[in-house]
């Protein structure tokens, strides 16, 4: 007796489809990648039309900040589908690379936690009962902490103090916003893990980016971007095994995660 597939049709055909864009995507860079050798009479040509190597060096600062969105997409992808843990948002560990990446590490850091332990001591004051309300008076008061170290360190003539103010004001206010969020919902707890591990996540961004050589292999090869946006299909299809799923070691006892019914895939 034959058994019948229990596969839907359209399930199939989106399998299929998404399996054709991952071939596509690593086919494609890699073709022009080996078009590039000099023993090809297509190298001149195309290393003239795919290479930024000679780009001029005040736009190395924007051609970085591309880098870390396509390489922070796939640690992010690696951290939620590969280990199974969760990171804020999608976004979060990525605008936090781009002020770690701007001020450094440590000083990031230690500004992000103080910004953060303000947020959840001035949450208890705030008894609004519209979300909207609590939100925006915490984003605000976290876009005023810029101003901060610019004032001190104006005060007393301290430039990195003054330099703090360069963190991105967005990733700041979208991060306490997450933050809060979770708070809301899940407990500090909660809370606190995703944040550390949006940290870990950012750290690990920050520090690819500046292995030696990476940059430079992107410059010389921008086309393997490509190739980066190919590999968070290929964890999604072959390394979705969420190791870690549901833990928490900052509550006591396993986390049962909540899940809706799959739809075409995987729950988040």
């Amino acid at each position: 007796m034959i058994e019948k597939s229990t596969t839907p049709p359209e399930s199939t055909g989106a399998i299929a489809t998404t399996d054709w864009l991952l071939v596509f995507l690593f086919a494609l860079p890699v073709g022009i990648a080996l078009a590039k050798i000099p023993v090809f009479p297509t190298a001149a040509v195309t290393t003239g039309f795919f290479s930024l190597a000679d780009v001029p060096a005040h736009f190395h600062a924007a051609a970085e900040n591309v880098l870390l969105v396509a390489l922070g997409a796939v640690i992010v992808a690696v951290f939620r589908l590969t280990l199974g843990v969760r990171v804020l948002s999608f976004f979060r560990p990525i605008l936090l690379a781009m002020g770690f990446d701007i001020l450094g590490i440590p000083i990031s850091l230690a500004f992000v936690l103080v910004v953060l332990v303000v947020m959840v001591a001035l949450r208890r004051l705030l008894t609004t009962n519209h979300n909207y309300s609590r939100l925006g008076v915490l984003l605000s008061l976290a876009a005023a902490c810029l101003f901060v170290p610019l004032i001190i360190g104006s005060w007393w003539n301290i430039a990195w103090l003054r330099e703090i103010s360069l963190f991105p004001v967005i990733a700041l206010c979208l991060t306490c916003e997450s933050f809060a969020k979770v708070l809301d919902q899940d407990g500090l707890a909660e809370a606190l893990w995703r944040m550390l591990m949006a940290v870990i996540a950012a750290v690990l961004i920050v520090s690819l980016i500046k292995l030696p050589g990476t940059f430079n292999f992107f410059l010389r090869f921008p086309e393997m971007v490509l190739a980066l946006a190919g590999s968070i299909l290929l964890i999604n299809r072959y390394l979705d095994v969420r190791l870690f799923e549901g833990m928490n070691p900052f509550v006591r006892g396993p986390l049962v995660e909540k899940r809706m019914p799959p739809r075409g895939g995987r729950s988040k």
